[in-house]
């Protein structure tokens, strides 16, 4: 079997990136033929850059020429898209359609619903945007705090919800979880065309230490993943926290007078995994709804409980008293009280965190996500 994996990098690795890097590998060591179209948005460096991007994310005829030619030398059997924002676009999906070759594309966000790719904020996100359109939120700044980037953004997803790309165009639709895929339903997605598959993760090449302690924050520093929360909770809380991140609000972070802070700023998977393995729990204090965080996957494969918010999102990860703890969103004191008892119990931790490991083997191992994925191929 030959496969295409397609995707758009973006300028701070995030999630996504890590996925298709995860699953390129999975399929190459696995017999599979597999090859990767990509761009990286680090080449969009300044407003003029970010205008052309802008201008070219309705349909972007250059990447679909592009893809088209790789199509014919490479020959795959499918196509597997990951992301197509901002510098590929949908048209590529023409592509794929006039070289006959099936496409599968992996919902990690909501962007072809909305401006809003994880529904932060609440009012950027509601069921007009799903059922009847999302021009509204332009003078609401919904993308960036920036009209004319949300406008773009909105033209994309308006103009292709009218043409019928999401319906007529791709065949296959890859959820990450359940609840996802009944948003993508209600946006007009055909749901006898969404397969749910969570994402995977490699197994930890060492194991955890006997002597776990502290809590562990890995994420992007940005309003979304609740850093303020995260922040305020440790202003009465006196237990090691080491926080791994890149972001807007990484200042924040570095004006923390809390000694019992440590700021690493961004790391390589395998420093992140070092740090999993000595933690005593994660934290994950999310104000918006979370895709399928990878952070949390990771946790659970090194035998690490979850601290998160009490998110639909969530519902399918962090389980209360079997996988982790969860809080209500944006409420520092009950994150607060959560990792006093935490701290306290550090047994029962234990615990939540062999479960934690029994569940990865379960559903997130590479064996099992190999065998999915094989499978949406092969019904192509």
């Amino acid at each position: 079997m030959r496969v295409l994996l397609v995707h758009d990098f973006y300028q701070i690795p995030g999630g996504e990136d890590s996925v298709v890097r995860e699953e390129f590998a999975l399929l190459r060591n696995n017999g599979v033929d597999v090859e990767l179209f990509s761009v990286n948005n680090s080449k969009i460096k300044g407003g003029l850059d970010a205008l052309a991007a802008g201008l070219m994310l309705v349909y972007n005829p250059w990447s679909r020429r592009a893809l088209a030619k790789k199509l014919a030398t490479f020959a795959p059997d499918v196509v597997h898209v990951h992301n197509f924002f901002p510098l590929l676009s949908p048209s590529i999906f023409d592509a794929c359609r006039k070289a006959g070759v099936p496409s599968v594309m992996t919902l990690h966000n909501f962007r072809i619903l909305c401006p809003s790719p994880l529904l932060y904020p609440e009012w950027a996100f509601n069921e007009t945007s799903l059922t009847r359109s999302s021009w509204w939120t332009i003078p609401r700044r919904a993308y960036r705090n920036s009209a004319l980037a949300t406008l773009s953004l909105v033209t994309m997803i308006e103009f292709h919800k009218w043409i019928g790309t999401w319906r007529r165009k791709v065949d296959r639709f890859v959820a990450l979880s359940n609840s996802a895929k009944k948003i993508f339903t209600l946006g007009g997605l055909p749901a006898d065309s969404i397969v749910v598959k969570p994402n995977c993760v490699a197994r930890p090449s060492a194991g955890h230490s006997d002597h776990r302690h502290g809590a562990l924050f890995v994420g992007r520093l940005d309003e979304q993943k609740g850093l303020k929360t995260l922040l305020e909770a440790w202003e009465s809380v006196d237990y090691p926290l080491t926080i791994i991140g890149e972001g807007p609000l990484a200042s924040l972070v570095l004006k923390s007078k809390r000694d019992c802070i440590r700021y690493l700023g961004p790391q390589p998977r395998a420093a992140v995994m070092k740090e999993m393995q000595g933690a005593r729990f994660l934290v994950l204090p999310s104000l918006g709804s979370e895709m399928f965080p990878m952070t949390v996957v990771e946790a659970f494969a090194n035998q690490l409980p979850v601290i998160g918010s009490e998110l639909s999102s969530l519902s399918e990860l962090i389980i209360p008293n079997i996988t982790g703890l969860t809080f209500r969103p944006g409420d520092a004191s009950a994150l607060a009280d959560r990792v006093r008892w935490a701290a306290a119990h550090p047994s029962a931790l234990e615990d939540l965190g062999e479960r934690a490991r029994a569940i990865y083997e379960e559903c997130y191992t590479p064996e099992v996500n190999l065998k999915q994925l094989l499978s949406i191929y092969q019904s192509l």
